[in-house]
C-alpha cells in the first residue's frame, strides 16, 4: 500500500502516469527568471512611461515594477502583477527624480532577476489643451426649487491635472481674471446657483495642472433662466370646446414651448405635442396604435401647463403652473 501510494505521488508530479499529457511544472524545480532589459521610453508631465523586454519562459509570465526616489521607500505598483512589457506611472512630483526596476513573475508567485534600472524626472513641461464640449443648461422651476444653470464638458486627459477654473460673466467676451473666476472644481461639471431670472450668463473653462499651469479657454457657453409661462386659454372654470386650443403669454428669450397635457395634476400625460416658437397649439393626443390618437372626453377634468425651453432639443427651462379645463 505505501509503494503505491508513493507511485501514485510521484506519477501526478511527474509523469501524469504515461497519458501523453504534457508534464506539470513542480513548484520546487526552480530556476531564477531571467532580467527584463528595461527602457524608458518617455517622460511627460507627472509621468514616466517605461517599455521592458520579454523573458523567455514556457508559460506566460506576469511582470512586476518596483519604483524608488530620493523621498521614499522603494515602492511595489500594483498588489496583483502585471502582464504586458509596458507601464506609465502617473501623477508623479515634478521636482522628484524616479528610478524603476522590472522583474518577471512565474506562475507560482515568485521572482526572477531584477532589471537594469532607469531613471526619469516628470518636470511640468505642456500646458493642459483646452476644455471642450461645454455645454449650459438653465433652469426655473419652482415646483422643484429649482433655479440654476448646470454646466458639463468633456474630461481633459492630462495625467497630471488637479482641476478646472468656471469663468463667468454678462457678457459674452470673457476675460479669465479673478473678477471674472466664480469656482474651482475637480470634477467636468459644475451648478451655479448664483442666477437671477430673466439674465443671461456667460461660460468659459480651462484646466489646471499640478504645476499651476493653465490651459486657453474654452469655447463660450451660454443661457438664461426663463421667466415662467403666463397661461391665458382655455381659463379654468369654464367649458372648452373642441378641438382645444391652448394659448400663453410669451416669455422673453425662450426660442420654443412645449404642451403638457394630463388626467391629474402630478401625471397621466395624454399629449403628444411638438416643440413650437409660437404661443398657441392645438391640443394632439399621444397616437395609440395606427393612426388612432387619445382625445379629449366631454365633461371630464384635464390639466395643462406650458415648458419654456432655450435649446434646440426641448430640454425644459421654466415651467408654468398646472391649470385644469373641461371639454363640453
Amino acid at each position: 500500500m505505501k509503494i503505491q501510494s508513493l507511485f501514485l505521488f510521484v506519477c501526478v508530479l511527474n509523469f501524469n502516469c504515461g497519458d501523453g499529457k504534457k508534464t506539470p511544472i513542480d513548484p520546487r524545480d526552480f530556476s531564477l527568471l531571467d532580467a527584463p532589459i528595461l527602457r524608458l521610453e518617455s517622460i511627460g508631465d507627472g509621468e514616466v512611461s517605461l517599455f521592458w523586454s520579454t523573458v523567455s519562459a514556457d508559460y506566460d509570465l506576469l511582470y512586476r515594477v518596483s519604483r524608488s526616489s530620493d523621498n521614499q521607500e522603494d515602492t511595489i505598483f500594483f498588489s496583483d502583477s502585471m502582464p504586458g512589457t509596458e507601464f506609465t506611472d502617473m501623477g508623479l512630483e515634478y521636482t522628484t527624480e524616479y528610478s524603476y526596476r522590472v522583474a518577471a513573475v512565474d506562475q507560482f508567485g515568485r521572482l526572477g532577476e531584477w532589471s537594469n534600472t532607469v531613471s526619469g524626472q516628470p518636470f511640468n513641461n505642456r500646458t493642459p489643451e483646452s476644455p471642450v464640449k461645454l455645454r449650459a443648461f438653465a433652469h426655473n422651476i419652482p415646483l422643484l426649487n429649482q433655479l440654476d444653470i448646470s454646466l458639463d464638458w468633456d474630461e481633459n486627459a492630462e495625467a497630471d491635472l488637479v482641476g478646472y477654473r468656471v469663468y463667468r460673466s454678462i457678457v459674452e467676451q470673457i476675460v479669465p481674471t479673478e473678477e471674472n473666476l466664480l469656482v474651482e472644481v475637480v470634477d467636468a461639471r459644475y451648478v451655479d446657483q448664483t442666477v437671477e431670472v430673466g439674465a443671461t450668463y456667460f461660460y468659459a473653462i480651462t484646466a489646471v495642472d499640478k504645476g499651476g499651469k493653465e490651459s486657453p479657454m474654452s469655447f463660450v457657453a451660454s443661457d438664461t433662466p426663463l421667466t415662467l409661462p403666463s397661461l391665458v386659454a382655455p381659463i379654468e372654470g369654464v367649458l372648452t370646446e373642441t378641438p382645444v386650443i391652448f394659448r400663453w403669454n410669451p416669455v422673453p428669450k425662450a426660442t420654443g414651448y412645449r404642451v403638457i397635457v394630463t388626467t391629474s395634476p402630478t401625471s397621466g400625460e395624454i399629449s403628444e405635442m411638438e416643440l413650437i416658437p409660437d404661443t398657441t397649439a392645438i391640443f394632439m393626443g399621444r397616437l395609440l396604435s395606427g393612426k388612432q390618437r387619445i382625445a379629449l372626453e366631454s365633461g371630464k377634468i384635464y390639466y395643462w401647463k406650458v415648458i419654456g425651453s432655450t435649446q434646440s432639443s426641448g430640454i425644459e427651462n421654466t415651467v408654468s403652473s398646472i391649470s385644469s379645463f373641461k371639454v363640453r
